[in-house]
Parts: C-alpha cells; sequence; structure tokens
C-alpha cells in the first residue's frame, strides 16, 4: 500500500552524549526519557497519532473479535502466556478459570473443584477489584489457605494475599514485600504453617530479589534468608520438609539448610552450569548442562565434601541426543520434560536413571509452562499423576493427565481454538556462519503462492521459544498470513550450548539467525519482501527493533513490543543493568560498549536509511522496560530522512511488562498492532473475508 504523509509531533533535541566506559555517544533526545510534563505531552500525542491510524481501518472490529476468539486462555498479551495448570492440595484441585464460553471473565478467577476441570467453588474474583490481577497462586499443602500474588494497576509487582479456601476470606497476615512473578512462586512448608517466597529489594540500587520466610499467623519478615543470592531466588522445600534449598534464577542450587532451623551453608555454588531438580531425600536429582549441553541427570548428595565439583556427582542418565530440561518427582518416579528439534517430549525413569516410558504426548508441540529455566523448580499438578497444558501451532493449550504406565494421555479439557486446515512444517535455514537453524512454519488453509508473512521469535535469556500455540496472533493466521515460529541461537531450544552460542559475545548470531530465516522464506517462495514483517517481545522487542535497524531492507513492517531500545543507556537503570550485563554484554567493558553500539537499536539510526513500516508499543507502569528509551527511539527515527513509511508508538497507561495485563487490556494491545500490520498488508480479519 502506498505510505500515509503522517504529521509526527516534534521533538526537540538537546546537546547530550552519553559516556559509558570511554566511549560516547550523541543522545540528542535524553530528555525523553524523564517522565516529565514534556514527555509525557510528546508521549500523548504519539498516542493520538497512533490511534487515529489503526482506528480508521474499517476491520478493526471483526479483527478484535477474532483476537478474541483466538486468545483462549491467557491474557492475550504475548502469545506465550497462558494460565497456569491446576494444582492439587488438600484432597482438591485449585485453578484459574476464565469460564468455557465466549464471554471469559476480564480476569481469571481463582477456583477450587473436586476436578481439575470440573465445577467448582470461586475463592477469589478479580473482576469486582477494579484493576487487580492475579499473578500467581499456590495453595498450602493441606488446602486450607492458598497464598495468591494480586497485581494493581497493570504492574507486576505482586502483594501476597493469604486466602481462607474454606470461606474465601482474606487472613490478616501482611507481607510488605513485593513480589514479581509468575516466574517466582512461593514454596509452602508440608506442614503447611509458613512458605518461602521470592520479593524485590526496592531500595537497592541494583535490580535485587531476595528469599524470605513467612509463618503464618505470625509477623512479617524483616529481613531476607541469610544467603548471598539476590537475582530471583527459589526455595525449594523437600516433600518430608526436612530440607530447603534455593535456586538462582540461572538455575543453581546455591544453599542448603536442614529444617526447622533454617541454618543455611553453601551446597553447589560457584559453577558456570545450569543445574535444576528436586530435593530426593539425601541428595538432589537434577538435570544439568555441566559436559552436556544437551542436559543430563545427575545426583548430589547433600552431605558431600565438596558439592561443587562435579567429579563427586553420580551420572544417572547420560547426555543424547534429546535435550533434557526439567525434572520433577510423581510418585517414586522422575518425569523429565525435554524436546527433539524444538518439540516437545518427556519420558519416565526410575530414581535410578532407569528409563522406563516414554509418554505419549497429544501432537508436536509444546508444554507451554516449560519456557523459563526454572519452570520445574516449583511443585505443581499432582503428586501422583502428571497433568500438563499442551498445545501445537495450530491448538490452543489443552489439560491432560498422564497416569504412570498408562498407555495413554487422558484428555481433561481439550483446547479450545483449533485452526482449520491450517498445517505446520519444521524447517531449517542456513545462518551466516553455516549454522542450520530451525523454524516453524504454520501455512493457513488453502495457501498458495506467496503470502503475507509474520515471524515471532525471543532468541535470548536461555528461554526457548517452543512449537506452540500464538494465542492473539492466531488471528494473523485465520487472515491468509503464514506464521513463523524461530528457534534462533539464544534461546534454549537445542540446549544450553545453542543458546550460549547467541548470547552476550556471540549475541550477532542469534540476529544473523534471524535473517536467515527470513532470506530462507523468500528463496523458498513462501514470502516476498513486500510481506514479511517480524515481531517480539521482551529480549524479543530488543531483536526486532535491532533488525528494523541492522537490516531494514528485509521487512515490509516491524513491531517491537516492551523492548529496550537503548543497551547503551541502561546503565542509568537498575532491571537495564541486570538484564543487558546477563545478554549483551558488560556496561563497564570498553570492548562489550563498542560491541553493544553495533546492535542497539537507538544508537543505530541512520538519518538517509529507507526504513520499513514500524510500530513500537510499550507499558507505562513497566519497571524491566521502562518507555523512555523507547519515545527516544521514535523521536529519533521519526526525525531519519529516510523514514518514509509509518513510524509509530503506543504506550499503554498503568500497564507493565504484559503479565498482569487483565484479558480485555491485552486483547486491545494485540488488535492495535496485528491491526497496523494487516493494514499494512492489505488483508481482511476472517470475520469480514
Amino acid at each position: 500500500m502506498a505510505d500515509e504523509q503522517l504529521d509526527y509531533p516534534v521533538a526537540r533535541t538537546v546537546d547530550a552524549q552519553d559516556t559509558v566506559a570511554g566511549h560516547s555517544f550523541p543522545d540528542p533526545y535524553r530528555w525523553l526519557e524523564d517522565d516529565g510534563e514534556e514527555s509525557e505531552a510528546w508521549q500523548q500525542a504519539q498516542n493520538s497519532l497512533t490511534d487515529a491510524f489503526v482506528e480508521d481501518w474499517p476491520h478493526l472490529a471483526a479483527l478484535r473479535a477474532s483476537v478474541d476468539r483466538c486468545v483462549a486462555d491467557g491474557t492475550g498479551s504475548a502469545n506465550w502466556m497462558v494460565e497456569p495448570a491446576p494444582r492439587f492440595a488438600g484432597g482438591r484441585w485449585f485453578r484459574l478459570d476464565r469460564g468455557p464460553g465466549p464471554d471469559y471473565p476480564d480476569r481469571a478467577v481463582l477456583v477450587v473443584s473436586d476436578l481439575p476441570d470440573g465445577p467448582g467453588r470461586v475463592l477469589y474474583d478479580p473482576n469486582a477489584d477494579g484493576t487487580r490481577q492475579i499473578s500467581w497462586f499456590v495453595p498450602s499443602p493441606d488446602g486450607r489457605i492458598a497464598a495468591l500474588g494480586v497485581c494493581e494497576g497493570g504492574s507486576e509487582l505482586a502483594e501476597i494475599w493469604l486466602l481462607d479456601t474454606e470461606t474465601g476470606e482474606r487472613l490478616p497476615d501482611r507481607i510488605p514485600q513485593p513480589t514479581m512473578g509468575p516466574t517466582v512462586v512461593p514454596q509452602w512448608l508440608p506442614d503447611s504453617s509458613g512458605f518461602f517466597y521470592t520479593a524485590g529489594d526496592l531500595t537497592s540500587e541494583a535490580f535485587a530479589f531476595r528469599a524470605y520466610f513467612h509463618a503464618v499467623g505470625g509477623e512479617p519478615a524483616s529481613e531476607p534468608e541469610p544467603v548471598d543470592v539476590v537475582h530471583a531466588p527459589t526455595v525449594q522445600v523437600s516433600a518430608d520438609g526436612k530440607r530447603a534449598v534455593v535456586t538462582a534464577v540461572w538455575p543453581l542450587p546455591e544453599y542448603v539448610c536442614e529444617l526447622p532451623q533454617r541454618t543455611w551453608r553453601p551446597f553447589v555454588r560457584g559453577l558456570d552450569s545450569s543445574v535444576a531438580g528436586v530435593i530426593d531425600g539425601d541428595r538432589y536429582v537434577a538435570v544439568t548442562n555441566h559436559g552436556a549441553p544437551r542436559g543430563r541427570i545427575v545426583a548430589i548428595p547433600f552431605d558431600a565434601a565438596v558439592p561443587a565439583d562435579p567429579a563427586t556427582w553420580t551420572e544417572l542418565v547420560p547426555e543424547s541426543g534429546r535435550v533434557l530440561s526439567h525434572l520433577r518427582l510423581v510418585g517414586d518416579r522422575l518425569v523429565v520434560t525435554g524436546s527433539v528439534d524444538a518439540e516437545a517430549r518427556a519420558w519416565v525413569f526410575d530414581r535410578d536413571g532407569r528409563e522406563l516410558e516414554e509418554i505419549p504426548l497429544p501432537g508436536r508441540g509444546a508444554l507451554p509452562l516449560e519456557v523459563l529455566p526454572t519452570a520445574g523448580l516449583a511443585p505443581d499438578g499432582h503428586p501422583d499423576e502428571f497433568v500438563f497444558l499442551f498445545s501445537t501451532p495450530v491448538s490452543s493449550p489443552g489439560l491432560y493427565r498422564y497416569r504412570l504406565g498408562s498407555p495413554q494421555v487422558e484428555t481433561l479439557c481439550p483446547p479450545r481454538v483449533r485452526l482449520a486446515g491450517a498445517t505446520v512444517s519444521l524447517r531449517w535455514a542456513e545462518s551466516q556462519d553455516g549454522t542450520r537453524v530451525p523454524y516453524h512454519l504454520v501455512l493457513p488453509d488453502g495457501a498458495d503462492g506467496t503470502l503475507p508473512t509474520l515471524i515471532t521469535a525471543y532468541g535470548g535469556g536461555r528461554v526457548s521459544w517452543p512449537a506452540q500455540f500464538p494465542g492473539p496472533v492466531a488471528a494473523f493466521v485465520e487472515a491468509g498470513g503464514a506464521l513463523v515460529i524461530s528457534h534462533q541461537r539464544g534461546g534454549s531450544d537445542l540446549g544450553s550450548d545453542w543458546a550460549d552460542a547467541g548470547r552476550v559475545k556471540n549475541k550477532q548470531n542469534s540476529y544473523d539467525d534471524l535473517y536467515a530465516i527470513a532470506e530462507h522464506l523468500v528463496a523458498s517462495g513462501v514470502t516476498s519482501p513486500d510481506q514479511l514483517a517480524v515481531t517480539g517481545w521482551s529480549n524479543g522487542g530488543v531483536m526486532a527493533a535491532t533488525a528494523f535497524t541492522q537490516r531494514p531492507e528485509l521487512w515490509a513492517a516491524v513491531v517491537a513490543q516492551c523492548p529496550v531500545a537503548d543497551l547503551i543507556g541502561c546503565h542509568r537503570h537498575p532491571y537495564g543493568r541486570f538484564a543487558v550485563t546477563a545478554e549483551f554484554g558488560d556496561l563497564a567493558d570498553p570492548e562489550d560498549i563498542a560491541r553493544l553500539a553495533l546492535m542497539s537499536p537507538y544508537q543505530l539510526v541512520r538519518p538517509d536509511v529507507a526504513y520499513p513500516a514500524l510500530y513500537v508499543h510499550a507499558g507505562g507502569a513497566d519497571v524491566a522496560c521502562p518507555p523512555g528509551p523507547t519515545r527516544k527511539f521514535i523521536a529519533r527515527t521519526q526525525a531519519a530522512a529516510g523514514a518514509v513509511a509509518p513510524i509509530l508508538l503506543r504506550v499503554w497507561e498503568n500497564v507493565g511488562h504484559g503479565t498482569a495485563t487483565s484479558r480485555s487490556e491485552g486483547v486491545a494491545h494485540t488488535t492495535h498492532w496485528l491491526a497496523f500490520l494487516m493494514k499494512r498488508f492489505g488483508m481482511v480479519p476472517r470475520a469480514d473475508n
């Protein structure tokens, strides 16, 4: 379509330099980082421009209806976000529920039921409490108390509430420290007398989260547990109540204690490896990548003289061609989940490491709650059954149960959405250095010729981007577009070496993999350069903005969701310092700063480049990726003489990083950016076809 001439709000420039580790960079829009009246007025003008651009598209209502239907489960803010699986406690099931029909509650309600999928009683309904949202929930082992993280105003910072599960009344306990979920949830003692939790130290200059303990009915903790783990520690508690282990966010069981004394001592510390598992009596049984990038299973005795020495570990399951990711104790067996060629698999072993069976998963897809490296650390489901969510790129998450030794998986709740007639294939592209990179391609029913195509990707943080249902983005496929799920380096899709090959000093590999997939799609006739788009969220938002500036000729349109758009300027923000150092490079290292400047979107904008269409959105309450740096990036790009295609910004007020967003807000946000994309490609939603 012809480019519209847009009248962008004017952004003044200032004579400012950003000097980091001896390198200095012009920062003409520094003032837009601050949340003052002038930047707020400029942001509101940008919002108005973007809304006008999107809302004059005649198919907006039909697209919203399609997005709303495709969300099925989750908030609608990001395609990987689904409600957690039901949890069993005290002979009952607890779950978050949005209802079975089209009129879903805006925010999921906490329900207790005799069956994981059956009718139940509502314990807490955040829809009656304004802007509140349940971030996570964990029932006590006796089922009498439910701990839940309650967010307000769109922020991911949650207050811990305790509910009496018989009356639904909130207990008088008040816990002042905020948690940040749903990646880290509390762990109860087996007698239900208290729990460990992870909470933010908001007084720290660092982005610090520490472990605390709360005794039910007692005073709130004034000090964290005495362990030197600040990066979102998870405390695991043994089923017999004898031990607890503290594990860092990049899994490593750094401390252990005997209960109830809570006297901590070092356990596995100082290793540059992942060790993620469960307490099994007198040993810690875990999946590790130490000496095994695709994972092996080891047992580490708690009484080992030097538990951090891998030579003292007992190998139960050696590394093989499959990727092992997470491990759980179910009954007296080890259930291990992982993947082969970025498609989920699950196996059952005895406690000596002998493989007993492979669980017959219902298709080629993903376990959507297994994305994060710490996913398997918290007990979930049922102690004697494997209850899990599973989806494919063309079917939304269903709830399933596998009883160990059974010949089949039982469907408890079937997928609510299926993309009728759509097909999925696993394909491979060759990156710049010769590495073969997998991706899944979803083609709509009746696909013929080149199609509008959207690549979705994450590519970082050791986080896999599995072959799962795309949630609200499925509306793009329903409208006749092709969808790509990229498994580029930086994520752990093919193992930890695959992740490390696309992080820190190797970060450019992750972007080169994306470009190889884009070129392969064009070369194989799936799409053409004037029909190709890319999107990503959070780390994937950085990826999308970097792709926009590094390889603008590849794309017709780019959508960057909640990005960090100025990697250099992150030295001014606590979370930015934490995240950028972990994923991109050391902000105090001159060589790393020079390398970061070659992939930082704000620094890469050039005045005379013909850029593709761009849509960036951010949350006004986002503590991880605040909107200030994104405002700078948009201002600089709009001022570029070569920026003829629309360059649009939308900052959503009272919205954080997306994980505490209500369903209606998430649907609105996704509808907005998909409308931008589909308007660009001349697409028509299914309801208007």
